[in-house]
């Protein structure tokens, strides 16, 4: 007796019958050199054609998705599957329709499969079906941004319940590269899956940015991406840490001289100190706060292990902390420095350590 007729399942599409016209038609189709094995009873196909041969048993035991579908009564073939082999049809095997491109169903499936990948994330990008060695696992990026992979996969393994490739590429997210490239996409990927640690270290790093300028369309699409909730959180950071910068600065017990009224010289004690030199540091200060929240760009080297990486020795080199540690006694023969250059830069340093992280 023949074996059952093949089984189509079309899934993720929008519109059925487009997908079965596909089915029907196309005929530009070759199977991934990774996942071709004949004992396979499910083919997955990619949206460019690319098949995939895959144990049903691998699929209901690691995805949710395949495990509910598998449990369904099947719907009879469409006619005209020229698409398959007539072995294929003979055997019975459950075809699978995907709107999923091939780079991206390449790689959630050898993360299902357990199969090595050697490319780190930060090195993803969109590839073709040549591109994956069965022998190295090593994938040849294009310049498309790894995060567009990273976000598709993790979508796709989302929307088909599948927490393996979802573990392990939340892990892979701790990657500093990842970080450092684009911190506001990463925060928008761990606040959609509620991953708490990457959410925050991302918060983080992403005090290097600076946010304000319109023109930068890859910042403000990051920013038009995550919800107004997310967004808020960030917000709230960023102007809680220049807040609280700038009372420390304006605290009289921290800058006595400068943030006194009527003080005189420590040294003559007769002539009165101008701190106009020292209200316009501050200023300068608590303005690139605003724009670098993290402050490695205040103190000229990291904060909290984040930053500091291109920046040149901070504020000294400000012509602003020039005229104010320059500034001295007005009265003639004293000449002594209103400020006290080490003594307040390292107030300064201890401040911007001292500011909030927490988001």
């Amino acid at each position: 007796m023949a074996s059952a007729p093949a089984t189509v399942i079309i899934s993720d599409v929008p519109d059925h019958s487009k997908a079965g016209l596909r089915l029907n038609f196309s005929h530009n189709h070759q199977y991934h050199p990774l996942f071709s094995s004949p004992a396979a009873d499910v083919v997955l196909c990619a949206s460019d054609g690319v098949m995939y041969r895959m144990h049903s048993y691998t699929l209901r035991t690691t995805s949710g998705f395949f495990r509910d579908m598998f449990t369904l009564p099947q719907p009879n073939p469409p006619p005209r599957l020229g698409l398959f082999s007539e072995n294929n049809e003979k055997r019975g095997d459950i075809f699978v329709s995907t709107y999923v491109s091939s780079g991206i169903l390449t790689l959630f499936l050898m993360l299902t499969c357990g199969m090595p990948i050697n490319t780190p994330l930060h090195e993803w990008g969109i590839f073709s079906v040549s591109d994956s060695s069965p022998d190295t696992g090593c994938i040849e990026t294009s310049l498309h941004s790894c995060f567009d992979t990273i976000d598709r996969v993790l979508r796709l393994a989302e929307n088909w319940d599948a927490p393996g490739p979802l573990s392990y590429l939340r892990l892979g997210l701790r990657n500093p590269e990842l970080v450092k490239q684009d911190p506001l996409k990463l925060f928008s990927i761990a606040s959609h899956f509620g991953w708490e640690y990457e959410r925050k270290w991302a918060a983080q790093h992403s005090l290097m940015i600076d946010i304000s300028p319109l023109l930068d369309t890859h910042i403000q699409k990051n920013l038009e991406d995550m919800s107004s909730k997310d967004l808020l959180c960030l917000l709230k950071l960023r102007h809680r840490r220049k807040e609280e910068f700038r009372a420390f600065i304006d605290d009289p017990e921290h800058f006595s001289v400068g943030n006194s009224e009527n003080i005189l010289c420590m040294r003559c004690h007769e002539a009165r100190i101008d701190n106009g030199t020292w209200k316009v540091l501050k200023e300068a200060m608590v303005m690139e706060l605003e724009r670098r929240p993290l402050g490695d760009s205040i103190v000229g080297s990291e904060v909290g292990g984040i930053g500091g990486e291109h920046l040149a020795e901070g504020i000294v080199t400000w012509p602003e902390a020039e005229a104010c540690f320059n500034a001295s006694c007005e009265k003639k023969g004293c000449k002594s420095p209103n400020y006290d250059a080490c003594a307040t830069l390292k107030q300064i340093q201890g401040c911007v350590d001292s500011l909030p992280w927490e988001l």
